[in-house]
């Protein structure tokens, strides 16, 4: 369900951009949000390949999906015009950092987490 709900709110997000010649204001919001759930709707497929997702599960993705939101949209909502001797985080450009360590680098950390807890909870049962 997230996944398809992600892939509408993509889809929606650039038909408005074409249909109206510009971006609204809302589309990349949308796109963030849509972003997100695609990509987390994935990880639950990967995770739940036999039944329904634990809570430990549902819960780690769910707080990924935030993770995703908030770090998408803390990038989106930074002022543009970064440029030489701006301000870094960890050697990294604002914009570049945000966008490096939370989403990329917490999902790297958060799905073998996952993943592990699902083949545990097979084993065990």
């Amino acid at each position: 369900m997230l996944v398809i709900g992600g892939t509408i709110a993509i889809g929606a997000a650039y038909a408005a951009a074409i249909a109206l010649r510009t971006a609204p204001w809302w589309a990349p919001w949308l796109l963030v949000v849509g972003a997100a759930g695609a990509s987390v709707g994935l990880f639950v497929m990967g995770a739940a390949t036999r039944g329904p997702v634990s809570r430990p599960i549902a819960a780690l993705l769910g707080a990924l999906f935030i993770v995703l939101v908030v770090s998408f949209g803390a990038a989106l909502a930074l002022p543009a015009g970064e440029g030489p001797g701006g301000r870094l985080i960890l050697g990294l450009p604002t914009r570049l950092a945000i966008v490096f360590y939370g989403i990329g680098f917490v999902p790297l950390i958060a799905l073998p987490l996952a993943y592990a807890l699902s083949f545990t909870e097979r084993e065990a049962s």
